[in-house]
């Protein structure tokens, strides 16, 4: 059954991204059809998001097939580089599947808003604010993209005032619908190593939890993942993971505690005259099966 093109044609915030753009103060231009053959992705440096899965992207192709493209994709048309495409990677794409499985010309090219007079730093922008506002991230994406907005506003703000602004926290939060704390957490989690990040995306680690770790050196976060992955981190204490933490401290934070044996009371009436000899056979038997002193 083929979706609305409302669901995926036209991407969840795909109309929030020209308001983004006239606060960078970017021009917005016409659109113009643009062969898919002479368009490239951006580098996986800036467009490290996953692409749809298989079922979403048929979804994709059959609505575009169905409704056509109501938002064209965004591409930055360079002097001495091919032309690059900043927002619609998977539209992209689908457009390419439909033209190889079907040979129809409509979709050997594809409707674009081409962007000329920009800086890398203005097009990484426009890459990470469209995939904010129109896809849904895993954590691991959030921090990432946060991270990069945070380091292209610092730049940005030096350039402007000679120094970084110190609502830079609060600037990107308004622009992305999140609390300054909120923006300085994903800020840290962005710094976490891969294999730390994979348990954020599984649910195995928290977003808490990774805050916390994030102060550690790389070295210690890939053990600290190695002990996330076997023991989990109920229980643990990450308020100790701090830096200069030893790496035996560290893995010990992690080691589970000992069940503790249950006890039970017991009550028994002995002849007097036996009382030393039961304790005597009493402490022998215990010592022997739980190891009491």
């Amino acid at each position: 059954m083929a979706l609305k093109a409302k669901q995926l044609s036209a991407p969840v915030g795909a109309d929030l991204l020209p308001q983004l753009m006239r606060e960078a103060a970017l021009p917005l231009e016409e659109s113009e059809r643009i062969p898919i053959d002479k368009i490239v992705p951006a580098s996986r440096e800036w467009n490290f998001y996953a692409p749809l899965p298989d079922d979403k992207m048929l979804e994709l192709i059959e609505s575009i097939r169905e409704n056509g493209l109501l938002h064209p994709i965004v591409v930055w048309k360079r002097k001495d580089a091919p032309t690059m495409v900043l927002s619609g990677h998977n539209r992209l794409e689908a457009y390419k599947k439909l033209y190889q499985a079907t040979g129809d010309e409509q979709y050997a090219a594809i409707p674009c808003m081409v962007k000329t007079d920009l800086t890398p730093a203005q097009a990484q922008e426009i890459v990470v604010d469209s995939n904010w506002v129109q896809r849904t991230l895993s954590p691991s994406e959030k921090a990432r993209s946060i991270r990069q907005k945070y380091a292209l506003a610092g730049r940005k703000a030096r350039a402007a005032n000679g120094s970084e602004h110190t609502s830079t926290y609060d600037i990107i939060a308004q622009q992305y619908g999140l609390s300054g704390r909120q923006i300085a957490r994903y800020v840290k989690l962005g710094s976490l190593q891969e294999d730390l990040l994979r348990l954020l995306d599984s649910g195995a680690l928290s977003v808490a939890a990774g805050v916390k770790l994030a102060d550690l050196p790389p070295h210690q976060q890939t053990l600290a993942a190695q002990c996330v992955a076997q023991h989990g981190v109920k229980g643990v204490k990450l308020s100790a993971c701090k830096p200069g933490i030893s790496d035996e401290e560290l893995k010990r934070l992690f080691q589970p505690e000992e069940p503790k044996q249950q006890c039970v009371t017991v009550q028994l009436e002995v002849p007097a005259s036996l009382q030393q000899e039961f304790l005597h056979m009493a402490q022998h038997w215990l010592k022997e099966r739980v190891g009491a002193p």
